[in-house]
């Protein structure tokens, strides 16, 4: 099996986007479910779910030859995300910028630097869980991120209600900020772009703060 999926294979893949959205940090907060309870308004056959998932993500090997979408955007910017068993791997220009799974690391990019993908709309999904959003924020995003879950099979009667779950895991507890000489930090716990936090990311950072205001432009 190729170890490299395809992005055009993510269009309209309900068994896709139903398996990834499971590993983001959403909820409902009303019902005070987790985004996996959130999910099962999403009617898919469990079985075929199961089977697909299994040759999907090459789970028979998985440990040694995880598959992963990779794309090189521009001449500076390319993307990797690499589904490991008990977690996803995401890379900007090989540079490693965080994980869903047990020990996550998430809220890395912008709402701005979102939008900034807007174009490739597969990307942006799969960048919507690694997002960190102000309360304020959720209105903007929320029903661009509908419209895209509208294009999904069988997602299109719950869009409105899955995107609220799913933005509800991004809000982070203060907003980004820019630090002098590095660009956009933030201070939240489990973020590569918490350099106080973990001053281990910080020339990562700076680099790769420098690449993004660059592709937004």
């Amino acid at each position: 099996m190729n170890r490299q999926i395809p992005i055009e294979e993510l269009n309209q893949n309900t068994f896709f986007w139903n398996f990834y959205f499971c590993w983001s940090r959403g909820y409902d907060e009303k019902q005070e479910i987790n985004i996996d309870e959130v999910l099962e308004v999403v009617e898919t056959d469990e079985t075929k779910a199961y089977e697909w998932e299994h040759v999907f993500f090459n789970q028979d090997d998985i440990e040694e030859s995880p598959r992963y979408i990779a794309e090189k955007l521009t001449d500076d910017l390319n993307y990797a995300v690499e589904f490991q068993e008990y977690e996803i791997n995401f890379f900007i220009n090989d540079i490693y910028i965080g994980n869903l799974g047990g020990h996550f690391e998430a809220w890395f990019f912008t709402l701005d630097e979102l939008l900034a993908f807007e174009n490739y709309p597969s990307l942006l999904l799969l960048f919507l869980p690694m997002t960190g959003i102000q309360e304020n924020q959720k209105p903007i995003l929320k029903p661009i991120v509908t419209k895209h879950l509208r294009e999904i099979p069988k997602f299109e009667t719950h869009s409105d209600y899955i995107a609220d779950c799913i933005l509800n895991g991004l809000i982070m507890e203060s907003p980004f900020q820019q630090t002098e000489g590095i660009g956009l930090t933030n201070n939240q716990n489990h973020s590569v772009r918490n350099i106080t936090a973990y001053p281990r990311y910080k020339e990562n950072v700076i680099e790769l703060n420098k690449k993004l205001v660059s592709f937004k432009r």
